[in-house]
């Protein structure tokens, strides 16, 4: 029974036994001396009071009704004490405290520790020179297409150059001015970069249309196409020996790319360079004596020269940015090429020993593979500052 029921019953005996004194007591109370005689009225309706013997019995049916709520004290207390004891209540364990997430140890990314490639000791080289204002180029080629590799013709009348403009990359020739351009070969495989020979009949190549990289010879107006080299290696940047006698050429036929040189029908074919790096674009100078090219073999892109039979070897430019495809001027004096020392490509030339860097262009986009006129007067390269790939023309330096 809870203590709630056990309290109501001891309540509901204490207000039995208050009335059955008070009850008592009107009515004369328990002794003879205030009992009122069996013969008197009473003022309940008549009822007779209870005798002792009644009262006795209807005090012991309380107690019998109220005992089982009462819990006897233990064998401690005096016998036969009745005590109304509230029992202890159930303790209920505390929940347990929330168990702590450990937080995870976050352990700091490490910061990388870049390792500076070592810079081969040189000589000093000049400091390229920016011209405030750069000779004014002008856009002879107008495409959405790709126009790339321009190179004159030996009487300065026209140019050859590689173009996309029909889907896939095919030789064009064109007047100087970009007007009267012709497409000279038409296939689904690529040609590119025309070289004119010295007498102007021919023009050299290089195309996969035999399903790798070939060196192929044509005329002028684009006929009787010959193949001059075979092999399943990249032969390609055909380049024409002053006296027409000999194409330079690059091959990755030992492994890398090289330098190497074979008669105008394709026989005889020298390697000129050899090394675990690349060697790349080789040109012709004016007297046919000297091969410049460039190659990364001290870790970056420079401009080397050499003899025309691969010894004496010389470094032009040195710097830690890239330096690319030199192109001799007709009187041998200068060579100009392509850099990205400014941060973007842009055209540069120099004097024959490296001496003497001038910057010729100057914008954020790319100018690339510069030829000279045959009179020297003008430079031709291409460049995307207009958008697409077209051919520029500018004057060089004087």
């Amino acid at each position: 029974i809870g203590w709630g029921s056990r309290i109501i019953a001891i309540l509901v005996a204490a207000l039995g036994i208050a009335g059955i004194a008070v009850w008592l007591f009107a009515f004369g109370g328990i002794n003879s001396f205030d009992r009122p005689t069996a013969s008197a009225p009473s003022d309940t309706g008549g009822s007779p009071p209870p005798s002792d013997a009644e009262l006795q019995a209807m005090v012991a049916a309380v107690l019998t009704e109220v005992a089982p709520t009462l819990t006897p004290v233990p064998p401690t207390d005096p016998p036969g004490e009745v005590r109304l004891t509230r029992p202890p209540p159930t303790a209920t364990a505390p929940p347990p405290p929330p168990t702590a997430t450990p937080v995870p140890t976050v352990t700091p990314w490490p910061t990388p520790t870049r390792t500076r490639r070592p810079q081969p000791t040189a000589a000093p080289r000049p400091t390229a020179t920016r011209r405030p204002h750069q000779s004014q180029a002008v856009a002879i080629t107008h495409t959405s297409a790709l126009d790339w590799w321009p190179a004159w013709s030996p009487d300065g009348r026209r140019i050859a150059f590689t173009s996309f403009r029909n889907g896939d990359s095919d030789i064009y020739v064109m007047n100087a001015d970009g007007s009267d351009v012709v497409q000279l070969t038409n296939n689904h495989d690529s040609d590119r970069v025309p070289a004119w020979s010295p007498d102007g009949r021919r023009i050299a190549f290089y195309s996969d249309r035999d399903g790798d990289w070939d060196i192929y010879v044509m005329n002028a107006d684009g006929s009787d196409v010959a193949q001059l080299t075979k092999n399943l290696d990249d032969d390609g940047v055909p380049a024409w020996s002053p006296d027409g006698r000999r194409i330079a050429f690059r091959s990755n036929r030992d492994g890398d790319m090289e330098i190497y040189v074979m008669n105008a029908d394709g026989s005889d074919v020298v390697q000129l360079t050899n090394n675990h790096d690349s060697d790349r674009v080789p040109a012709w100078s004016p007297d046919g004596r000297r091969i410049a090219f460039y190659s990364d073999r001290d870790g970056d892109w420079d401009i080397y020269v050499m003899n025309a039979d691969g010894s004496d070897v010389a470094q032009l430019t040195k710097n830690l940015d890239d330096d690319a495809v030199p192109a001799w001027s007709p009187d041998g004096r200068r060579i100009a090429f392509y850099s990205y020392r400014d941060g973007d490509w842009d055209i540069y030339v120099m004097k024959a020993d490296g001496s003497d860097v001038v910057q010729l262009t100057n914008n954020h986009d790319s100018d690339r593979w510069p030829a000279w006129s045959p009179d020297g007067r003008r430079i031709a390269f291409y460049s995307d500052r207009g958008g697409d790939w077209d051919i520029y023309v500018m004057n060089a330096p004087p």
